[in-house]
């Protein structure tokens, strides 16, 4: 998955979802294949709003991110037809 993926499900999971990032950065954690400890929970973090940089509504529009790299709907469909 790529780094933009990881962070537009970060970005969903806190803002659009409400859910503790914990649970995403744990659930990925367990999942990937590439799995950094660093870049993963420091991502969840960063888009959570907590940590060195504790800004919040670090807000990914999901529809502005997919209109610019899934013009198409390819990587949508694959995953949404399965």
């Amino acid at each position: 998955m790529s780094n933009r993926g990881r962070q537009n499900v970060a970005s969903y999971f806190c803002n659009d979802l409400c859910l503790d990032w914990r649970y995403g950065a744990a659930y990925f954690e367990q999942q990937l294949i590439d799995y950094d400890v660093c870049n993963n929970w420091g991502n969840w973090a960063y888009l959570a709003g907590v940590g060195n940089d504790p800004r919040t509504n670090r807000y990914f529009n999901i529809d502005k991110q997919s209109a610019t790299y899934d013009p198409d709907l390819v990587f949508q469909q694959l995953w949404l037809e399965s």
